[in-house]
């Protein structure tokens, strides 16, 4: 129970005087509730409602006693006047506290979920690729309601022991030898339920492992839903999804079993109770009839808010793996979080010098004999272009990654402007314009998807950019323009053209460096030889990397590095490469013509 206690005192840290306001809401509920159990049934005694009861001692001699001061008459329409008065108030103060709690967990309930997101985004790209997309969504999504759930849970069986504990404090003054037996029964009857309690954590357990597959089972369908339908294996993915769900189905309908047969256990252990304790009252303990009908009311009270305290105790217990797969996720992004502020001015770096690598190593995992880039020192010059070239594997999308700042040098140092890139992610990264292989278009229009890397920009700077990006002529015939909704992830777009408008994107930034990763792999000759000229024209205004997958996107290059196993083994523009016949360069550019595609030169 560690887990819940965290975020019980987050709850607290949160909202600390609503809390302390909602805790007197419940202490106030429960004393005017117990109030309202001991003066209802006196006052009827005293009225002559109740025929035959004595009042010249005791509670109604003190109530009687208390109205005629006051000079109010004790007769049916006060009594009920004063029962609808008391109602009233508990009913508005009950409201009052039920709007109050609801605030408190909405509140708590968007505390939780933005800190998660905001740990997640500032992540360290090397754990957020260990990890599935579908298991960082089920978490923030799935996992997070069972919390809020869970908080809610226990915030009622607060509720519940405050105004029990004041009930009981009644009943104890009245008649302590009766309240506690009563307790002794109900506590008995606790004990004996708690293997249900055990049962429900193992059960919450493995409502977190089925939502987990579930919705990894739904996302990879969605994600290859092309290639399932081409190869006609819908059947498959359903039988998977509904065998999936059926298991979800069995575990929530054994968890509703045990919840009714706590209530049953309940409801029987009360009738057991009950009629022993009115045996106990009548036969040996003999009270009074007042205080045998106050005691045997408060302890019709009693006995379902102990039920709802064991059946709240099981759903605290059914969510705590949720409370867990949380709190774990957020202290691995913690533990692995940029060095990056979160807020601040949007400011830019303009490279004056430009880039160096210097001895930089980098492997995936602790394993140091496979690196993924070994000691690698190069630069890259202000207002150059440079391509790196490879086959799949030699590390050039690593390379990429370590330029961004999304991975972290093991060894060595990369350097801007002679500035450790570290120690200027945020600035840095403002001043990058990225186009990766797989294009990454919102369902929105055209104008949205652009202004999402630039929001200042005006309109005649996103037609400069579209026009760069060769897709000016397309968006333009379109019948709405920039307003042309894409669809999602572009599908409304062909491959060329979602590629096209990312690299337009790009180019609105007006970066210092464009990195360009496989960015032309989806265009035609025409298309590619029209973005090949404005990436020539802007030759000197900004640095550009390209990851080269064609002979002519890299002809023109100051400086080609050929990488092996993570290593640069050769380095030099097109013609000095080409001259060397015997280096890996001339191997792999003579293997495929101009309007050929490098086929083993994607990214890793």
């Amino acid at each position: 129970m560690d887990i819940l206690l965290i975020y019980v005192r987050e709850l607290f840290d949160l909202s600390p005087k609503k809390l302390i306001v909602n805790m007197m809401l419940m202490v106030v509920l429960g004393i005017i509730e117990g109030i309202g159990t001991l003066m209802i049934i006196p006052l009827l005694m005293v009225s002559g409602i109740i025929p035959g009861m004595q009042e010249s001692s005791g509670l109604t001699f003190w109530l009687n006693h208390i109205f005629q001061i006051a000079g109010v008459p004790l007769n049916l329409p006060v009594i009920l006047l004063l029962y609808i008065g008391l109602n009233f108030g508990q009913s508005w103060l009950q409201r009052f506290q039920t709007i109050l709690n609801f605030d408190i967990q909405q509140s708590f309930a968007v505390f939780l979920s933005s800190r998660l997101f905001r740990v997640v985004a500032y992540a360290e790209w090397q754990l957020l690729i260990s990890k599935t997309k579908s298991d960082i969504t089920n978490v923030i999504i799935n996992e997070l309601i069972r919390v809020y759930s869970g908080v809610n849970f226990f915030l009622q069986i607060i509720t519940n022991s405050l105004i029990t504990l004041i009930q009981i404090i009644f009943a104890f003054i009245i008649a302590p030898a009766l309240t506690c037996l009563v307790l002794a029964g109900a506590f008995i009857l606790f004990m004996s339920l708690q293997t249900f309690t055990k049962e429900s954590r193992r059960m919450g357990q493995h409502v977190s492992d089925l939502n987990r597959d579930l919705l990894f089972d739904l996302t990879e369908h969605l994600n290859g839903i092309k290639e399932i339908k081409s190869y006609g294996v819908e059947a498959a993915q359903i039988r998977n999804f509904v065998k999936a769900r059926n298991m979800m189905k069995e575990n929530l309908v054994r968890f509703n079993a045990i919840q009714t047969r706590t209530a049953m256990a309940y409801k029987v252990g009360a009738a057991v109770f009950i009629s022993l304790f009115l045996f106990s009252a009548i036969e040996i303990f003999r009270p009074n009839p007042q205080v045998l009908i106050i005691i045997a009311v408060i302890s019709a009270r009693l006995w379902p808010r102990l039920a709802s305290f064991q059946t709240g105790l099981q759903n605290i217990n059914m969510n705590l793996p949720a409370f867990r797969a949380a709190k774990e996720l957020e202290n691995q992004c913690l533990a692995a979080r940029e060095n990056m502020p979160e807020e601040g001015i949007m400011r830019r770096m303009e490279l004056k010098y430009g880039v160096e690598f210097r001895n930089v190593s980098f492997f995936y995992d602790s394993d140091r004999a496979s690196y993924a880039v070994k000691e690698v020192n190069f630069e890259l010059p202000v207002g150059t272009t440079t391509a790196f070239v490879g086959v799949s594997g030699a590390g050039k999308s690593t390379l990429v990654d370590l330029l961004i700042g999304l991975l972290t040098p093991k060894e060595g140092d990369i350097l801007i402007d002679g500035e450790q890139l570290l120690d200027n992610l945020r600035p840095w990264r403002n001043s990058i314009g990225y186009v990766p292989q797989d294009a990454l278009l919102f369902n929105a229009s055209i104008r949205d998807n652009l202004l999402w890397a630039c929001p200042d920009a005006a309109e005649d700077d996103m037609w400069e950019s579209l026009r760069l990006a060769a897709i000016d002529s397309f968006i333009g015939s379109l019948p709405n323009g920039l307003d042309t909704v894409v669809g999602d992830r572009g599908v409304r777009l062909s491959g060329g053209e979602r590629q096209r408008v990312v690299l337009a994107r790009a180019l609105l930034r007006k970066p210092s460096v464009l990195i360009l990763d496989e960015a032309t792999s989806s265009l035609d000759s025409e298309n590619e030889t029209r973005i090949q000229q404005a990436i020539e024209n802007l030759q000197g205004k900004m640095t550009i990397v390209i990851v080269a997958h064609r002979i002519s996107t890299i002809r023109n290059a100051d400086q080609i590095l050929v990488l092996e196993q993570g290593q640069i083994v050769e380095k030099g523009n097109y013609q000095s490469l080409m001259k060397n016949k015997d280096g890996r360069f001339y191997a792999l550019a003579s293997q495929y013509s101009d309007e050929e595609r490098f086929a083993g030169c994607t990214s890793i």
